[in-house]
C-alpha cells in the first residue's frame, strides 16, 4: 500500500488541528494534599477510568517511610477538568495512602529503617515525626487538555488517551480494567453497582461492599482490597458476561471481543434502559439462588479424586442467561428446583456434558452451546414436573 506524503505546510496545519496537553509542575506539602481532598478542590480522586485501590498495608506504609526519609517519590499526574478542580490521572494509590495515614486509618507495618513505627497510626507517632512529615512534599504534574474545537468530548478523549499512555508501565491493566478506562459511562457504572449487590457478593464470597467500601471517597477496607475478584475488577467482568451473552447475536468472535462489543454498544445507555438491565440481572440472580441455594454457580471437578465445590464462570453464564430466557416461568423454575438441581447435577456427571458446560474454549460456539444445553435442562426439568 502506497504511503501518502504530506507537504510541510500540510503537516504544520495538522499540528495546529491535533489536540495537545499543556503541563505545569508543582510541589505540594502533604497537609496541602489532605486539605485539597477534604475541601473538594481535588474533587474526584477516583475518576471512572481508574483502577481500584490495590495497594496493601505494607506498600502504603513503605510510602510513608520513604516520605519520612525524604527519599524521592515518583510524581503524580493530575488533570484540571475545570478551573482549580482536579482529578488524579496517575498516582491515586500514593494519594490514598497519604489520606489513610492522616485520617489515622493506616497502621504502619513492614517498615525496616523506621521499624520503631511499626504498629502505629499517625495518632501514635511522636510530634517530631509528624512535624517532619508535614514538611514533606509530593511533586505533581498538572495537565490541561488543549482542544482545537474546544468541545468537552474532545477534552474527554484526550484525558483518556493520556491516562492510557501514563499507564503503559507498572502493573499492566487487565481486560476489564481497560474496559473500565475506555468505556466509562452509565453502563460501566451499572456493572460496578451490580458487583456490589449484597447477594452477588455473598455468592462469590466477596466481602460486602456496604461494610468495606466507601463509594463516595473510594476508601476500601483491607479485607475487600485483598479479594482477588474485587481488586482487579473481575467481579465487574462477571456481571458483564451476563449482559454480553444474553443476546445471542452479540456472541461472535472471542469472548474478549464479545465483552468489548457489549461495553461499547451500551456505554451511554439511557436511564430507562439501565433500570431494565439492573432489574433483569437482579431477577436472574435471585431466581438462580432460589433454585440452587449455596451451591449456585458451583461445580465439582469430576477429574479430581476428592472433588470439592468451586465457582465456575461458564456455569454462571449458562445458568443466568437460561434463567433470564425463561423469566416468564420463574415461579415454575422455583417450584421445580429439586428437579432442576438433580437434572443439572446428573448432566454434569457426564464427562462430555461437563466439558460443554464448564468448557475451556473461549469461542462463540462454545458459549452458545453451553447456554443451549443448560437452557434445555432447566426447561425440561420444570416441564417434567408438570407432567408428573
Amino acid at each position: 500500500m502506497a504511503t501518502t506524503r504530506h507537504t510541510p505546510k500540510e503537516i504544520e496545519e495538522l499540528y495546529d488541528s491535533i489536540p495537545r496537553v499543556t503541563q505545569e509542575r508543582s510541589d505540594f506539602l502533604l497537609p496541602q494534599i489532605v486539605d485539597f481532598v477534604q475541601t473538594k478542590k481535588w474533587i474526584n480522586i477516583r475518576p471512572e477510568y481508574q483502577r481500584r485501590l490495590v495497594w496493601d498495608r505494607k506498600k502504603k506504609s513503605r510510602l510513608i517511610e520513604s516520605l519520612l526519609m525524604n527519599v524521592p517519590v515518583p510524581p503524580i499526574f493530575i488533570y484540571e477538568h475545570e478551573l482549580s478542580r482536579y482529578e488524579i490521572m496517575d498516582g491515586q494509590q500514593r494519594v490514598n495512602a497519604i489520606l489513610e495515614f492522616y485520617d489515622n486509618d493506616l497502621k504502619l507495618t513492614g517498615l525496616e529503617t523506621w521499624s520503631a513505627l511499626n504498629g502505629l497510626t499517625r495518632r501514635g507517632c511522636p510530634d517530631k515525626i509528624l512535624r517532619g512529615l508535614d514538611r514533606r512534599r509530593l511533586s505533581a504534574t498538572v495537565l490541561l487538555a488543549e482542544s482545537a474545537d474546544g468541545s468537552p468530548e474532545s477534552a474527554h478523549r484526550i484525558r483518556r488517551e493520556v491516562f492510557e499512555r501514563l499507564n503503559t508501565g507498572g502493573q499492566r491493566l487487565n481486560a476489564q480494567e481497560l474496559r473500565n478506562s475506555q468505556y466509562g459511562g452509565s453502563f460501566n457504572q451499572l456493572l460496578i453497582d451490580l458487583a456490589g449487590n449484597t447477594l452477588f457478593d455473598e455468592i462469590w464470597e466477596i466481602p460486602p461492599y456496604e461494610k468495606h467500601y466507601n463509594r463516595e471517597t473510594g476508601q476500601i477496607g483491607s479485607e475487600l482490597a485483598k479479594n482477588d475478584l474485587f481488586s482487579r475488577m473481575i467481579d465487574c467482568e462477571i456481571v458483564l458476561r451476563f449482559f454480553a451473552f444474553r443476546d445471542a447475536s452479540n456472541i461472535r468472535g472471542s469472548v474478549k471481543d464479545t465483552l468489548d462489543r457489549c461495553m461499547e454498544f451500551n456505554q451511554e445507555a439511557g436511564q430507562e434502559k439501565i433500570k431494565r438491565m439492573r432489574d433483569d440481572f437482579v431477577c436472574a440472580l435471585e431466581t438462580s439462588h432460589a433454585i440452587f441455594g449455596s451451591n449456585v454457580f458451583k461445580i465439582k471437578n469430576i477429574k479430581n479424586r476428592k472433588p470439592r465445590w468451586q465457582h465456575s464462570r461458564p456455569l454462571f453464564d449458562a445458568v443466568m442467561v437460561s434463567v433470564h430466557q425463561l423469566r416468564d416461568h420463574g415461579q415454575a423454575l422455583r417450584d421445580a428446583r429439586h428437579n432442576v438441581v438433580n437434572a443439572l447435577n446428573k448432566e454434569l456427571e457426564d464427562e462430555s456434558s461437563y466439558e460443554v458446560i464448564v468448557g475451556r474454549p473461549n469461542t462463540a460456539a462454545a458459549v452458545k452451546k453451553r447456554i443451549a444445553l443448560v437452557h434445555g435442562i432447566l426447561k425440561g426439568a420444570f416441564h417434567g414436573r408438570k407432567r408428573s
